[in-house]
């Protein structure tokens, strides 16, 4: 059975969205970042109505293009759905409704033809601006009626447009057209409008549910005479993916990049798979490859690369082993630590992109999140929120990692950590847990099972 997503909100109340599409998954405006979120697959169908644009970024053009690419149905109208579908369909996304086909056809292309102001969720998404385009639409029809005079119509288009959109509103518009237009003519618009109560993008709206309700066929993947999508995989679309992909772990959700800030910190297979994916690039071998360090070391002297006697990378301890596992050593800290960017789930050694380590990390962040509430309290809302003292922190991640809290920073490099400050702020979430855990207090942590289950 076809499993339905719809975004919507104010277009359209949650309770006339169930009506018309019985077991929809109906969820608020879209933003950025929610498409990616989301558990769907080929079957499926997205049903985009509705979006966030100024208080949050909104959807993004890749976020809908890697739905199509992976067979997701994904279709849009009234408001943010048509916009992007009038952009989007010639890559397979599906349009519904007169204002997709106003935008399809360049008859409108301003962002602001559907923004208005609305309130919160908790207010229903209450309207409390109208649409230029519904302005625009209710005029048309009024003039194509008899109602009023083209040319009086085309007027009053100009006056809504020249409006802020926060403050665009029948109402509004109609007090404006007293200094431009007979009182008569003005009555007359609002008569009309009166007594057929236009709602354009409500309208959009219902076909796009109802269409789906019926099984219509236009309402299928990307295919047969669509546009390939292609190069959606960019750098920035995978830190998007890295940042709100995620799963639940013990009832909340985890996104991928806390799940792999755990990895990073706290496996302890994660130094030596970092290691050796640094050198397998050094080297240009496989990172099993059983003398990677040595080609590694090869390749760096050939280009004359030596261990300096000081250069900040290598401690007293390291300069004073092998030459060649210290100039190992120099490239894993030179070549593996990230400076300026967020990492990625890609930037994990291989053997920790797996479903498996992804689940260990997010159980991890769901156990440290517990921890950590019972330590300093939840996060007070737009408040502050309390932290451990850096030398507290400092002396638990020593602790667990079997080194100095002085040498701390040495230790972060061998991680991919650029500096102390990184690192502490990475390990702010998980210092509670790690505390707890290395004090033995079990009574501080949820649910103990939960954390001794983790194959520390």
């Amino acid at each position: 059975m076809r499993r339905y997503v719809v975004f919507v909100g104010p277009s359209l109340p949650r309770a006339e969205v169930a009506a018309l599409l019985p077991d929809a998954e109906i969820r608020p405006p879209v933003r950025h970042g929610d498409l990616l979120r989301l558990d769907v697959g080929a079957e499926d169908a997205v049903l985009i109505i509705d979006g966030l644009f100024l208080q949050t970024a909104s959807v993004r053009h890749r976020e809908i293009m890697y739905l199509l690419q992976r067979g997701v149905t994904v279709a849009g109208g009234s408001s943010m759905g048509a916009l992007r579908a009038a952009e989007l369909w010639p890559y397979g996304m599906r349009g519904f409704g007169e204002i997709f086909r106003l935008y399809r056809d360049g008859e409108i292309d301003g962002d602001d033809e559907v923004a208005i102001v609305h309130g919160t969720a908790e207010d229903g998404h209450r309207a409390y601006s109208d649409p230029l385009v519904g302005i625009r639409i209710a005029l048309r029809d009024a003039a194509a009626a008899g109602a009023i005079g083209q040319d009086d119509a085309r007027l009053m288009v100009d006056l809504a447009v020249a409006m802020p959109f926060r403050s665009r509103g029948f109402r509004a518009l109609e007090t404006v057209a007293r200094g431009h237009l007979p009182a008569h003519v003005i009555e007359a618009f609002r008569s009309w409008r009166s007594a057929h109560a236009p709602d354009a993008k409500a309208a959009d709206a219902r076909l796009l549910l109802a269409a789906a309700a019926a099984g219509d066929p236009e309402l299928r993947p990307a295919g047969l005479g669509d546009r390939a999508v292609r190069n959606v995989h960019t750098w920035d679309f995978e830190m998007w993916e890295h940042r709100y992909h995620g799963a639940e772990a013990d009832g909340a959700w985890v996104a991928d990049v806390d799940a792999a800030t755990a990895l990073r910190l706290v496996h302890p297979a994660f130094p030596d798979l970092h290691r050796r994916q640094v050198l397998a690039r050094v080297a240009g071998l496989d990172p099993d490859h059983p003398a990677l360090a040595e080609h590694a070391v090869a390749v760096a002297r050939a280009r004359g690369l030596e261990p300096p006697r000081r250069d900040g990378w290598l401690t007293e301890r390291d300069l004073a082993g092998s030459a060649d596992e210290a100039l190992a050593t120099l490239l894993v800290r030179a070549f593996g630590v990230t400076h300026g960017r967020a990492w990625t789930k890609w930037d994990l050694p291989p053997e920790l992109r797996t479903p498996a380590a992804m689940v260990w990390g997010r159980e991890v962040v769901a156990a440290a999140r517990r921890c950590r509430e019972r330590l300093l309290g939840p996060v007070p809302d737009g408040g502050p929120r309390r932290r451990f003292r850096a030398e507290v922190a400092d002396r638990v991640i020593a602790r667990e990692w079997g080194c100095d809290p002085g040498g701390l920073t040495v230790h972060a490099w061998d991680r991919g950590i650029a500096d102390l400050a990184a690192l502490r702020r990475l390990a702010e979430p998980f210092v509670a847990l790690l505390k707890s855990r290395q004090a033995g207090d079990a009574e501080m942590i949820s649910d103990a099972s939960a954390v001794t289950s983790v194959a520390w």
